[in-house]
């Protein structure tokens, strides 16, 4: 029965019907506790469950004191070094994150750390997953010398798990690149944008929605690094895969084309600005006909 309605409340969260999820993650905690006794890892379970629909919500406030029940049934039941303790904490951390209590997060994530490497290894991929989210907390904190080490860390970790032309290494290039990128440190981010590229072209070949934004962040740096010549053919190769994949009046065509008005406007090609920006409204009317 417990296994029935924690299915069936995942499958509504998923479909966004949050007070139907509600109802039915209530109804599986209880019967996790009746059926397995209070400190039983499924108790866990649906504690996450019913914490997660919550912080959908943004009621961080109701998710919290699940989430650290449900880190205290698992430290208690596992033993405080199981990856699901630091599954726990990253959902803590999570929340605090959401919440720009960046401090508390960062605690919480350097802890989950240590859990996972001595229960999986220092080279495991889930290692490398809390350390992007470390380098993304300290970034939001404004920490950048901190969230360096941390990219370079979780990309280190990629490339030796998975080869240095995994997919996953090119979202790590594009993390660290992305870094550099809001120092205004173009001349380091470059490179790095080439290499995802690269990775994106080999993962998902030449026609994919992952190379069109890789196109566009490489075109981002070249142009403030103000290479603009070199830009503008990314942008438009972007601006073609878009089209093919979703349509010409698609939201993220519209966008693709508005990258493109930008940088026009940056590399003052007045003519050139004024047709694109026709080009936008067309495509925006046509969507809404």
């Amino acid at each position: 029965m417990w296994e029935e309605n924690n299915k069936k409340t995942v499958d509504l969260f998923m479909a966004g019907k949050y007070e139907e999820a509600l109802a039915s993650g209530t109804q599986a905690l209880e019967e996790a506790e009746k059926e397995f006794g209070p400190d039983h890892p499924n108790v866990a379970r649906s504690l996450n469950n019913l914490a997660e629909i919550y912080r959908a919500q943004a009621r961080f406030d109701d998710a919290n004191p699940l989430w650290v029940r449900a880190l205290a049934i698992r430290e208690k039941s596992l033993g405080p070094n199981d990856p699901d303790v630091a599954t726990s904490l990253n959902n803590i951390a999570g929340a605090y994150f959401e919440q720009g209590k960046f401090n508390e997060a960062e605690q919480l994530i350097r802890r989950s750390i240590g859990v996972l490497e001595k229960a999986l290894g220092r080279f495991h991929p889930d290692v490398a997953t809390a350390h992007n989210n470390m380098a993304a907390v300290q970034r939001a904190a404004g920490k950048f010398p901190a969230a360096k080490p941390s990219y370079e860390r979780a990309l280190e970790i990629l490339e030796k798990h998975h080869g240095p032309d995994h997919a996953q290494v090119g979202t790590a290039l594009n993390n660290l690149a992305g870094l550099y990128d809001s120092q205004q440190r173009y001349q380091e981010a470059i490179p790095l944008y080439r290499r995802a590229l690269e990775i994106a072209e080999k993962s998902f070949g030449d026609n994919n929605p992952h190379v069109a934004s890789s196109l566009n962040n490489l075109a981002g740096a070249l142009i403030g690094a103000k290479k603009y010549d070199e830009a503008e053919p990314l942008l438009k190769r972007s601006q073609e895969i878009v089209d093919k994949t979703f349509g010409p009046t698609h939201p993220y065509a519209i966008t693709s084309l508005e990258n493109i008005a930008d940088y026009y406007e940056v590399a003052g090609k007045t003519d050139e600005l004024e047709m694109i920006r026709q080009r936008i409204e067309d495509s925006k009317q046509r969507g809404n006909g």
